[in-house]
């Protein structure tokens, strides 16, 4: 059986923490894609006009790109967490059930 020991306060505490907190990292993620020298306006392919250039602007992609994967593990914990809220299973072990 299914017991919540956690108060109604606290859960609308941590849905609105929950929630601020998947702005915040939707907003980081939107910054992380505006900021990406992949998509930046009028890039082509090897239009870097040296080889130092070229490297920096892989190596930018390339933490943007492990940024945006971490960012988006963590949007999908705090959206399961938001899930678990709205079903009224929020601070309820998945395993035990307690």
């Amino acid at each position: 059986m299914q017991v919540r020991h956690l108060s109604d306060e606290f859960i609308k505490q941590s849905k609105e923490r929950l929630l601020k907190k998947q702005q915040e990292i939707l907003d980081e993620m939107a910054l992380l894609r505006s900021e990406d020298p992949y998509m930046a306006v009028g890039r082509d392919v090897g239009n870097s006009d040296d080889f130092d250039e070229a490297m920096l602007e892989d190596n930018v992609k390339d933490n943007i790109d492990i940024r945006l994967v971490d960012l988006q593990l963590s949007l999908e914990q705090v959206e399961k967490a938001l899930a678990k809220v709205e079903e009224g299973t929020y601070g309820i072990a998945e395993d035990t059930g307690e």
